[in-house]
């Protein structure tokens, strides 16, 4: 594709296009909002209105978008289950796409994209967000670099609150298996994989986990069921360990009943010859404990260089113009991330160790 503006199409305008993918590609140099689709009429409209678009230009179907020549690309933010129809459709008709994460609700579903898109080589990218946190792009750099040896253990913690029961969340989606595949696991335990991954350079080797739910069931989201309560049939929590081929020893914890907890990841990462601390709340930093700070237990904010401050999807468009170098993860590790989850689910069903086999 030459360097243009590019048509682009937002598909599924919840709360994840709203939030980074529409403004992500207002802000992006060379493309524009040319179309979008929901099945929500309601949302469908504000949306557009939101985005001063003609009546024509948004669509309920995601096919007729997909026809409609209004759009060179396309972002996928539909609910897990959709992930993979949808991106199926825009790869077989030749649009380059973005798509949520986790790829899909299993790893045999979402196989078929993975193999399209091996074969056509069509332009993709997988929402992995964390890789454009300006810390991560860092620490990245600073392991690679052997700053702080060989890494020996890696512990990560990504918390959040709104599922405690006084918040009084309903089920939506992400409490629906058919439609999420799991629940914190795929929600935020899929991020926190692939962010080791892209921090060490490594893959897993093998998984022993212990997911659970602590909610059981929540009220109905159908207006006409007046609050009737749903059983709920993904987990709460995921609690897992995991080794790298490079012999690291890794521990995740993920949550979304911790009280008082917004967006909240801490990952802690021990080589043998240093230390670093990667933090997100409001807000990413990198602290790092090396040489003479050792004896002190002393761990010292880093100022971190403006090159790692970058944009998701400035990056997906700089792709679409030939850029790859934007690090942005793909559809090859969208579905090796979707094989894993597979294995930390069945690790906590089983109770046992479940090998893992890179593709």
């Amino acid at each position: 594709m030459s360097e243009q503006i590019i048509r682009y199409g937002i598909i599924g305008c919840g709360g994840i296009a709203r939030g980074a993918h529409i403004p992500g590609i207002q802000a992006a140099v060379g493309a524009e909002i040319t179309a979008i689709c929901d099945i929500n009429q309601e949302r469908l409209e504000q949306t557009r209105q939101a985005l001063g678009l003609a009546p024509e230009a948004a669509f309920t179907d995601y096919t007729a978008l997909l026809d409609s020549g209004l759009v060179d690309a396309v972002s996928v933010t539909t609910p897990n289950h959709m992930h993979i129809p949808v991106a199926m459709a825009a790869a077989e008709r030749g649009i380059p796409f973005a798509c949520e994460k986790p790829l899909s609700v299993d790893a045999p579903t979402a196989k078929p994209l993975y193999d399209l898109v091996m074969k056509t080589g069509i332009k993709n990218m997988v929402c992995f967000s964390y890789r454009f946190k300006k810390a991560a792009r860092y620490a990245r750099d600073l392991i690679a670099e052997g700053r702080i040896g060989t890494i020996r253990h890696i512990y990560v913690r990504y918390l959040q609150g709104w599922g405690n029961p006084e918040k009084d969340c309903p089920r939506v989606w992400r409490f629906d298996r058919a439609a999420s595949g799991s629940g914190t696991l795929a929600d935020l335990g899929s991020h926190m994989l692939d962010l080791v991954r892209f921090l060490t350079g490594e893959e897993y080797t093998c998984f022993a986990a212990q997911n659970g739910t602590f909610v059981l069931d929540r009220r109905s989201i159908d207006p006409a069921k007046n609050g009737v309560r749903e059983a709920v049939d993904v987990d709460d929590y995921a609690h897992y360990f995991a080794n790298t081929t490079g012999g690291i020893a890794a521990s995740f914890e993920i949550s979304r009943n911790a009280f008082g907890r917004g967006n909240f990841q801490h990952i802690e990462i021990y080589g043998d010859r240093g230390a670093l601390i990667y933090e997100l709340e409001d807000d990413d930093f990198l602290e790092i404990c090396e040489g003479a700070d050792e004896g002190s237990h002393t761990f010292r904010r880093l100022e971190i260089p403006q090159k790692y401050r970058v944009s998701q999807m400035q990056c997906f468009i700089d792709r679409l113009n030939g850029d790859e170098y934007g690090l942005a993860a793909t559809v090859a590790d969208g579905y090796e991330d979707m094989l894993e989850l597979d294995e930390i689910i069945r690790s906590s069903d089983e109770g046992i160790t479940v090998k893992h086999i890179v593709q």
